[in-house]
Formats: C-alpha cells, structure tokens, sequence
C-alpha cells in the first residue's frame, strides 16, 4: 500500500465495520468525512479528536498539537486538554525526546491547552520520530457543528491559503533544493507558514453565526477535505479556481515539486458551509484571519472544480501530494 490515509472505500468496508456497541452518550459517531466524536455532558459537549503525525520530523511537537487541535475547532469547540503518545526510534537520544516535549509545551501554552497525560516510549517499531495527539475540547450543546451539516445553496468559504502546510513541510525538508529551484528567499517565507497553521480563531469565530459544516483541510488538500464535507453530508460542491487563494510561495514550490496545490497538505485552512457568507467572512477576518468565498454545496452527490469554464470532476482523494512532492525533491 502507498503511504497516506487509507481510501474512502478501504475505510467503509475495512475500518468502519469494527466500532463497538454504540453508545447513547456519542451525539456523533465515527463516519467517512468526520475528524471528531461528541459526547453529550448535559449542558455542553466533549468533542475529542485524535491526529499523528507522520509526513515529517521536523517540527513535529508543534504539529501533534496545532493539528488536534484543529479538529475540534472545526467543531466550533475550545481545545482544553491533550494527551501524547510519543515513539522514538532505537538510538535516539533523550535530548531529542525532550526537544518534541519543549515543541508541545510551547504550542500548548500558545493556545492555552494542558497536556493531561499520554505515553512516552522508544521502540523498534518506528524508524523515526512519530507523536499521535488526543485534544479534548469542550462546547455548548446548541452550538457545535460537524462535517455532515453542509446544505445544497451553502456557501463554501476557505481561511488563509491552501496548501500552506505542506508548502512549510516541502521548504523544511527540501530546503535545499528548493532553494537551487527557487530562490532561498521564498523557502524561507515558506518555512514560516508554519506560524499560521492553527485554525482555532475562525473555528470559534465561524460558529457564533449561522454555520452549516465546518471542516479543516488535512491530508488531501483543499480537495480531499471538500470531498469528506460532501460525502458526509450527502451532498455535492463545486468551487471556482480563479477564486481559491494559493499564495506564491506556494505556487512556486508547488511547481518545483510537480504537485497539486489542491491536493497539498492544507492545515491552516478551515472549509466552512454557510448560508450567510458575508457575516462569517466578516466575523472570521475581525480575527485578522482572512476568508474567501470559492464555490456553492450543490444538490448531485458528485464535486467538481470550474477551470476558465470547464467543469472537471473531483474523484476520491488519494494519497497526499506531499509525499509525492517529498520523491521528486530528492
């Protein structure tokens, strides 16, 4: 198998057939599209999410915690606790360990988030470094949203730029190179992406509003994450390419890689449906975050992407254009 998440149709048929007794107390299950559970607390809700990370090492303790993190604000929920599970490799050294540790308490107190526990253990089981984050958040029971809301004549609007993690990940780990294909200039830009993948601001901003479905842009890009929304809600989506921000840096190292901005690696980016674009773009860039209006929720249960006017379909995401833009860097 290839490296990247497992296939939508591999998850229906070989993952989500083992769940477990459902439980009267999780308002939302495990499903295709959806990065988080929510527990019902009465009043309010526990919304949990989990996350590794695996495309890189470096920087990987402020990823483990910026990328959790975002999953349960894209349930409109504050991040409040976290749990870390950490697996070194034979030989490595506890300055390394402790250098993951400095990562996470940084980034933690950055967005005012405990580490409550987890696991620390080194093993022959990886070859290198690998953090999987629990992040517990809390939110009103009337207030949370989830991937399977979005409704047809819904507004799709997109935070930041796509593509700025793994536009980050390719300056950090081919900086070199990049820097012979573009200018050292723009890997360094690029490399301070990494500042601006949380997402927790217009998570929490969005929701005050009238929010359909929110969903962050991971693993497949601005695309793979569209397809989850849709395929979770039932619906389809269709989204202008002259509308999507994709900042230069991003266009250039992109091109270098020969990869899909919208295929790329895309923390940093919220997908959210809205019937009323205007108060959640207003809400979103009061947070200094800015939010750009790309396409509609349509009813057919396909999504495709307007090019100069021509229609071209979106199929099922595969594996991430990171690891492909890692190959041809080398």
């Amino acid at each position: 198998m290839k490296s990247g998440k497992l296939s939508p149709s591999d998850l229906q048929t070989r993952v989500f057939r083992y769940l477990g007794e459902r439980r009267p107390e999780v308002l939302v299950h495990a499903r295709l599209g959806e990065d988080c559970s929510v527990l019902d607390l009465g009043d309010d809700v526990l919304v949990v999410s989990t996350d590794p990370i695996t495309g890189t090492a470096i920087n990987i303790g402020r990823l483990s915690v910026i990328i959790s993190c975002n999953d349960v604000a894209s349930c409109g929920a504050e991040p409040v606790g976290l749990l870390v599970t950490l697996l070194a490799p034979e030989g490595s050294d506890i300055a390394s360990i402790e250098e993951a540790m400095r990562q996470i308490d940084i980034e933690a107190k950055a967005q005012r988030v405990e580490v409550i526990g987890g696991h620390t253990e080194v093993t022959d089981s990886v070859t290198r470094m690998v953090i999987c984050s629990t992040v517990v958040g809390r939110a009103r029971k009337d207030s949370f949203v989830t991937s399977a809301g979005a409704q047809p004549g819904d507004s799709i609007i997109v935070t930041k730029s796509v593509g700025l993690e793994g536009t980050a990940i390719l300056a950090y780990d081919r900086a070199d190179k990049l820097s012979q294909l573009t200018s050292p200039e723009v890997v360094l830009r690029a490399q301070r992406f990494i500042d601006e993948l949380s997402v927790v601001r217009e998570g929490l901003a969005a929701v005050e509003g009238d929010v359909s479905a929110m969903h962050d842009a991971t693993e497949g890009g601005l695309l793979g994450a569209l397809y989850e929304l849709a395929m979770a809600s039932g619906v389809g989506f269709e989204i202008d390419l002259a509308s999507v921000p994709i900042r230069e840096e991003t266009r250039l190292i992109c091109h270098a890689a020969g990869v899909d901005p919208l295929r790329l690696m895309s923390s940093g980016s919220m997908i959210i449906a809205t019937r009323d674009p205007e108060g959640a773009v207003d809400r979103i860039q009061s947070q200094g975050v800015r939010a750009t209006v790309i396409g509609r929720i349509t009813t057919e249960r396909t999504g495709c992407v307007v090019d100069r006017g021509n229609r071209v379909p979106v199929g099922p995401p595969e594996a991430d254009q990171l690891y492909l833009g890692l190959a041809n860097l080398r």
